[in-house]
Parts: C-alpha cells; structure tokens; sequence
C-alpha cells in the first residue's frame, strides 16, 4: 500500500526541511565571484554609459540590494480648507517667496 499524506511518518520525498539547494547555492556563489572579479570593469562599462542609461543601470541594480518601500497613499479628501490651508503653509515655510532671497546664494 502506498504511503498517504500526513500519515504521521515524516516527509514523503525530496529535501529536507531546511536543507538548502545545492544548485541555487552554487549558483549564487558563482554569480557573486563572477561580479567580484569584474567589478572594475563593470564600473567602466557604466561610466561609458549615457546618463540617462546609467541611471537606469543603477535603479536595476539598486532593487537587489535596498528593499523595495510600500507606496502609501493620502486622502485629503476628509480635510477641511482651513485644515489643508495649515498643511501648505507648513509644508512651503521654509521655502524662499521673494526674488531678493532667492539670489542672495
């Protein structure tokens, strides 16, 4: 009789819980020693780049090592105009209104 699903005796097959892949293991290694010994030249290739192609490089690049942030939304639709008047004049306070300061750096 074959073994059935959730029969008490362990796994059926395959892995071991928590053994990693051999492949995926050996592979990321061979990646990373591959970029390790080019890295001059990959920094070379990207100075060759038109701007606007590095900075695509870079962003390609960016997501492997800095985590992707949730997009957050805001309703404004609740506020007051008084209320979204306070939000402005809060958020702009700082910022510079007349020529004279403007020019002054």
């Amino acid at each position: 009789m074959a073994r059935q699903k959730n029969d008490g005796r362990g796994r059926m097959g395959g892995r071991a819980k928590g053994t990693p892949n051999k492949v995926t293991s050996t592979l990321r290694e061979w990646v990373s020693s591959l970029i390790d010994k080019n890295r001059r030249q990959i920094e070379r290739d990207l100075k060759e780049l038109e701007p606007k192609d590095r900075l695509q490089m870079l962003e390609k690049l960016m997501q492997y090592v800095l985590p992707k942030q949730q997009s957050s939304t805001v309703s404004i639709d609740k506020l007051s105009d008084e209320q979204l008047q306070a939000v402005v004049d809060e958020l702009t306070k700082d910022i510079p209104t007349d020529m004279e300061e403007l020019t002054k750096n």
